[in-house]
């Protein structure tokens, strides 16, 4: 399958600045771990793109397809496109995960880095991998595991609204009952002292629940934003992208002596570099005019997993600054998520066969606003109008989080 140029383009702009975090770290472990990561992560996306067409197959077969709703009254609005295509780099991404714990395990990283050297160099100093770190791991596993089963079972059963809710909260059990990190906060520099708080605030279950409820939020955050062809898939690879430049980027300066701290951001990269190759490979057929819908297999499995990643990687606040626009969506949608006012079952625009346009409707989402704001756009102009969007949001969090560092907190 050749991939589409505007693809390549975004590939390219994603990658390009966590490379330049990559090689700028100077531990030599750690360099050669996130490479081994790496290179089973560019292994799925190949692998995502052999499986697409071949799954696709079956789902049409089984009666799981739809039309493409934003060309209606086209030729291309009357073809069955095969749904629930996110199982496929769903599974790629669990045989990644796990395949990289068996690498990680036997310690991968030392071997290529003797036998890159030429046999000068000698093998790493045994670190052991301490049970907490696989009961996360494995945990966080589990998790993302479920979670693309529900999603599945989701496109399958068309589960309602109100009860999509509570998925998350469900999937997120083994994360709940295997986490054993600290339940406390750093409260900001500007309000230390104010009300007599610590610097560090220890929260206990308070903290268990904003942990279900991020879970819950960035699950259902992708799956709102969506309806365009390639949306959904190409805002789960910015955000994944910008968490990995985050994480590289504290690795490079991080010192030697902040093992839980370098720990935490090497998990979630561990994490975020499959789930950027394999959404690629899913996007390489849900881009304009879409070949696959990713159905919310999809949005369910990369909600859950990067979630996890700002969980486990102890960045949620920074996660939070890269998932904006989604935030704005879900506030900006609540009058018609709680029925404040009517809600349709797809809050999507409306398609003029005879321009080729896409115009707004009165629905409250960032996919309406940007066609009020903007004006009619094709689905591919408004597509990218919102990864622009996204793409911007991210860049300007990464300079805030990095200029307010040593200053917030």
């Amino acid at each position: 399958m050749r991939i589409p140029r505007d693809v390549s383009i975004l590939a390219l702009l994603g990658f390009t600045p966590c490379i330049a975090a990559f090689v700028r770290i100077d531990d030599a472990r750690t360099w050669w771990s996130i490479f081994v990561s790496a290179s089973v992560s560019v292994a799925g996306f190949e692998v995502t793109k052999r499986v697409i067409p071949l799954l696709k197959r079956y789902t049409l077969k089984r009666g799981l397809y739809g039309k493409d709703i934003n060309k209606r009254g086209s030729e291309a609005g009357e073809k069955h496109i095969p749904e629930s295509l996110g199982l496929a780099p769903g599974i790629v991404f669990l045989v990644c995960i796990i395949l990289f714990q068996q690498l990680h395990y036997y310690d991968a990283a030392s071997v290529l880095h003797r036998l890159w050297s030429g046999g000068s160099q000698k093998i790493f100093a045994k670190q052991t991998i301490t049970e907490a770190w696989l009961v996360d791991y494995n945990a966080a596993l589990a998790t993302i595991c479920f979670m693309l089963f529900l999603g599945f079972a989701d496109d399958v059963l068309d589960i309602p609204w109100r009860v999509k809710l509570v998925l998350p909260s469900l999937a997120s059990l083994p994360l709940l009952v295997a986490y054993s990190g600290g339940t406390s906060v750093v409260i900001p520099k500007p309000l230390r002292g104010v009300a007599g708080l610590p610097d560090l605030l220890n929260l206990g279950p308070i903290y268990q629940l904003y942990m279900v409820m991020l879970t819950i939020f960035c699950t259902n955050a992708i799956n709102i934003l969506a309806g365009v062809n390639g949306l959904e898939a190409g805002q789960t690879f910015i955000i994944a992208c910008a968490v990995l430049c985050h994480n590289l980027t504290e690795l490079a300066r991080l010192g030697a002596d902040q093992v839980a701290v370098r720990d935490g951001h090497l998990f979630s990269a561990y994490l975020m570099l499959p789930l950027a190759t394999t959404t690629l490979g899913l996007l390489v057929f849900n881009w304009f005019p879409s070949q696959v819908f990713v159905g919310d297999t999809f949005t369910y499995f990369a909600g859950m997993s990067i979630a996890v990643a700002g969980i486990l990687g102890h960045q949620g606040e920074t996660l939070l600054l890269f998932l904006i626009p989604q935030i704005f969506n879900f506030v900006y949608s609540v009058p018609q998520l709680f029925k404040f006012v009517p809600c349709p079952r797809h809050r999507l625009p409306t398609y003029d066969p005879a321009t080729n346009l896409l115009h707004a409707t009165p629905n409250w989402n960032l996919v309406n606003l940007m066609l009020q704001v903007f004006g009619p756009c094709t689905e591919k102009q408004l597509c990218i109008r919102i990864l622009g969007l996204q793409a911007m949001s991210c860049i300007v969090a990464f300079i805030c989080r990095h200029m307010l560092t040593g200053i917030y907190k």
